[in-house]
């Protein structure tokens, strides 16, 4: 691999030649035929030689597609979105963006809800006032543009108030009778 050994092709003779014909016939072909410049210079053989490409399958050459290969197998096996280790081969710009929701629900809530269920298992055996909870909503959150607007029309429907919206981002509720300043508002008086 060091001088780059990938022949082309192989020389094929009818009988046996000793080390000296041998030796004679790879001189006279690397005369001939080696280097850039010679590239695509007419082999002629004769008493009864033989030309025989060297063919190797493109499945087989192609170590790279291999390794790309083995990278799709194991987020496969993980479910873990192959953007999500970086192989963008197949990626466009609306896959790359739900790939971290499906990290989270397909990689993530599995191990999650596995991780829960034998903490109850092992450190409350017979129950007990206490569970283990693991948030993954900021995985889920998305796009804060569109994270915003369901707040919004959670709040105008009454599904939910603003310090429930608060919590939701992982904010404290604001204090007892303090009201939210609108932005005209806030800036006037700063």
């Amino acid at each position: 691999m060091r001088t780059g050994a990938s022949p082309s092709g192989v020389i094929e003779v009818p009988s046996a030649m000793g080390p000296e014909q041998r030796s004679m016939l790879r001189k006279a072909f690397e005369d001939r035929h080696a280097g850039a410049e010679k590239a695509g210079s007419t082999l002629i053989l004769d008493g009864g030689m033989k030309w025989s490409p060297a063919q190797i399958s493109p499945e087989d050459a192609e170590l790279l597609e291999t390794r790309k290969f083995g990278v799709v197998g194991l987020c496969r096996l993980f479910q873990v979105p192959p953007p999500i280790v970086q192989a963008y081969e197949n990626n466009t710009f609306t896959n790359a963006a739900q790939a971290g929701l499906w990290f989270a629900t397909f990689c993530l809530a599995p191990w999650a809800r596995k991780i829960e269920a034998e903490f109850v298992r092992s450190v409350f055996p017979t129950g007990g006032p206490y569970e283990l909870e693991l948030d993954l909503s900021g995985f889920l959150r998305g796009d804060p543009e569109t994270r915003w607007n369901a707040h919004k029309i959670a709040i105008d429907s009454g599904v939910l108030d603003p310090d429930e919206v608060r919590q939701i981002e992982g904010w404290n509720p604001r204090p007892a009778g303090q009201k939210p300043v609108p932005a005209s508002d806030g800036a006037q008086g700063q």
